[in-house]
């Protein structure tokens, strides 16, 4: 997932090097999850493979230990990640809302 403008700096320094040795050298190229393919069709959506590094236990991007880090296809990557994007987005709407009204 790409890493948004606000969020840059909380990632480590060498975060570009920890993304590619998870996703090529660890994983192989592959899902850890589903055994997806990068760059090929995804097995059950069809659409082409991207191989995103995700936080699997611990989200912080600060939390970025090899352990806690793994090579997730799209769909992998967004199902894992689905529940704290739906909590971010109530957060954020709250947020404006209360502005909107204070």
């Amino acid at each position: 997932m790409p890493i948004r403008p606000e969020m840059r700096a909380r990632y480590p320094k060498d975060w570009k090097l920890r993304s590619r040795f998870v996703r090529f050298f660890r994983a192989k190229g592959k899902c850890e999850w589903c055994g997806a393919e990068n760059g090929k069709p995804h097995p059950v959506t069809g659409s082409i493979v991207v191989l995103t590094t995700a936080h699997v236990y611990d989200h912080r991007p600060e939390a970025s230990s090899l352990l806690n880090l793994a090579a997730l296809c799209q769909k992998c990557h967004n199902s894992h990640d689905a529940v704290m994007r739906r909590a971010g987005i109530r957060e954020r709407k709250s947020i404006h809302q209360g502005a909107l009204f204070a």
